[in-house]
């Protein structure tokens, strides 16, 4: 019988593992703490939103608050889709080389890809 935790190629691939979780555990941890921030209405309204693009944090300066609510409101909107957008950037080259552009996009966009679309096809033709 042969000592096969002496083969270097298994060393090699323990060596490779242990590497490619240690490469997950901190894109993990990347991803726990990845946000985008924007600013709107002369830096009057601050948002931070989560990699998924959810609102996290909104802070309104008070001098705000003389807006109308419709201008308000656009204001708002227009700061969380800056953060979101700035979110996905930093997503999207974080995950870079792990994720296909177009299915990364679909992730959070929530559109299927044309890879969805063929196996749905797939599925209802059987």
């Amino acid at each position: 019988m042969t000592d096969t935790s002496s083969d270097p190629r298994l060393d090699d691939v323990r060596d490779e593992a242990a590497a490619r979780l240690t490469a997950i555990a901190e894109m993990q941890d990347d991803l726990a703490t990845l946000y985008g921030e924007a600013h709107t209405a002369e830096g009057r309204v601050h948002v931070r939103v989560n990699a998924a693009g959810r609102l996290t944090a909104l802070t309104l300066e008070p001098t705000v608050m003389s807006l109308p609510a419709p201008h308000l409101a656009t204001a708002i909107l227009r700061a969380v889709d800056d953060a979101a957008a700035r979110a996905g950037s930093r997503l999207t080259s974080l995950l870079d080389g792990l994720v296909p552009p177009d299915q990364l996009d679909a992730m959070l966009t929530g559109r299927p890809t044309e890879a969805d679309r063929i196996a749905v096809r797939d599925e209802l033709d059987r």
